[in-house]
């Protein structure tokens, strides 16, 4: 059947006879609707479906169930079974109509899913209310689905990817260990001497536009004074050497970069002025590093907990080497296979990926400190991040497919026993959290794209590459560079729902 349109595929099952289904055993084969079945391609794994069912699909479903209603309704004055067909059509018309629609649009839905396999990344959303069961002629419904991306695995085996080697310095371990003992420091006044990197700042901040008028202004902020000073859409990447020196009464310009998460599209990724007006100075007190001092955080000695530290560096430094070859990997994967993702799919994901990549921030081992800075990151350029997700959701889980990668009961039960180690609690009450929250098939998802991964590791060829690139320290603040405008405010104030979003390998 045509349909005057271009790219859509118009297909009746009619046309599918259910005998070449190849059954054998004893149960007879579900009757197929007639479905008249229109799909068309309207963007990026997305397609618009119309259907039609005939009348004759109708009236016969409408027949079955006023049969349904002739057996078992109660009517007054007749006993089950002996009313009058034309006293059953007249009190429950409206019911046996609703009974028909629900019934015709249920078993049509899985019939399309059937005979297309569209692989639907979310279920098809109908309006129930606005379908009409018609008096006359077919029932007619249209509904847009999003579908898997569709392309073809790329060569994933033999990658070669280079491993950082890092070497631990004396001076190395000496930093990290005073960026410990901060945790036990006291802030207190800097009456004489002028802004270094570590003190703390009370300061207004103000943001112009390109055109000079005010961005925005955020009054009195707290801050300690650190190379980067990152918000929640932005950063200032030369903060620490601009405002060195800076004395309280003084201001100082320094230059903003806006990320991708500002409201107004124009902003995103610009320059901005912005003005520093300094109106205090704080320092930190470091701790007095003696015996009881030592008892109190549980280490009998400086050199014990000097090496406690070096430990916990060397751990870091092994995760970020499996980190950065599982980054080239994906990188490869990626460039090697383009495909498009609908950008309403990856907004709905946004929240989610956030959550997700500070929860394996935590399970690195970084301090509040860092995990909040690396946050501010991760939400700067959420879209992004997301997008990227996505797209290592649907490659790993297309190698898993050509692998015949699967996931058992033992799979499941190893990974909530290392969710429970990481985490303290009793493997029992992961366990039933997970259960609870819906969160069964994520994790089965996460362990599967994380066997795929596996699998393409077990064939990379690995070159070391020393690297001694310092880890720039940065501060974070809460507060935004560029405000929400006023209609997103407003809108943003109720409640609003999720979905559980594809995982991304951990």
């Amino acid at each position: 059947m045509s349909t005057g349109e271009q790219d859509s595929t118009s297909i009746s099952t009619s046309d599918i006879d259910a005998d070449e289904a190849g059954l054998s055993g004893a149960e007879p084969a579900r009757r197929k609707l007639d479905l008249d079945v229109r799909i068309q391609d309207v963007g990026p794994c997305k397609k618009h479906l119309r259907v039609a069912i005939p009348r004759s699909e109708i009236d016969m479903k409408f027949e079955e169930s006023l049969g349904v209603f002739q057996r078992e309704a109660q009517v007054p004055g007749f006993r089950p079974g002996r009313a009058p067909r034309s006293l059953l059509m007249k009190r429950f018309r409206k019911q046996v109509g609703e009974q028909v629609k629900s019934d015709l649009l249920k078993a049509a839905l899985e019939q399309i899913d059937e005979d297309y396999q569209l692989n639907p990344i979310t279920q098809p959303k109908l309006d129930l209310e606005a379908i009409k069961l018609p008096e006359e002629g077919s029932l007619e419904f249209e509904m847009e689905i999003e579908v898997r991306p569709d392309f073809a695995v790329a060569a994933y085996q033999g990658l070669q990817v280079k491993r950082p080697v890092r070497t631990i310095r004396e001076e190395d371990v000496e930093e990290q260990l005073q960026r410990f003992l901060e945790r036990y420091a006291e802030i207190v006044p800097k009456l004489e001497g002028a802004a270094e990197v570590g003190d703390y700042l009370t300061a207004d901040l103000t943001f112009f536009r390109p055109d000079g008028s005010v961005l925005n202004q955020v009054r009195e902020i707290h801050f300690r004074l650190q190379p980067e000073l990152r918000f929640s859409d932005g950063r200032i990447p030369e903060l620490g050497r601009l405002l060195t020196g800076v004395k309280p009464g003084e201001s100082r310009e320094v230059e903003a970069v806006l990320g991708t998460s500002v409201s107004d599209p124009t902003l995103r990724g610009l320059k901005v002025r912005v003005v520093v007006d300094v109106h205090d100075l704080k320092r930190i007190r470091m701790p007095e590093i003696d015996a009881a001092f030592l008892e109190k955080i549980g280490f009998d000695s400086l050199d014990e907990l000097r090496d406690a530290v070096r430990e916990a560096m060397q751990r870091r430094i092994a995760i970020q080497q499996r980190q950065a070859i599982r980054r080239q990997i994906l990188d490869q994967l990626i460039e090697a296979t383009p495909f498009d993702l609908p950008s309403d799919l990856v907004s709905r994901q946004e929240k989610s990926t956030v959550a997700r990549l500070v929860d394996q921030l935590r399970e690195e081992g970084l301090s509040d400190n860092e995990i909040k800075a690396r946050a501010v990151e991760i939400r700067a350029n959420a879209h992004e991040i997301t997008l990227r997700s996505l797209k290592e959701f649907f490659i790993l889980s297309r190698i898993a497919e050509a692998e015949n990668i699967t996931v058992e009961e033992d799979d499941l039960e190893m990974e909530i026993e290392s969710i429970a180690a990481r985490s303290g609690e009793s493997v029992r009450r992961v366990r039933a959290r997970i259960e609870k929250e819906g969160m069964t098939e994520a994790l089965i998802t996460q362990i599967l794209e994380r066997k795929a991964l596996e699998r393409v590791l077990a064939t990379v060829v690995v070159q070391d590459v020393p690297v001694d690139e310092p880890e720039i320290a940065v501060e974070t603040l809460d507060q935004a560079a560029a405000p929400e405008p006023v209609e997103a405010q407003a809108s943003g104030s109720g409640e609003g729902g999720s979905e559980t979003p594809p995982p991304s390998a951990g």
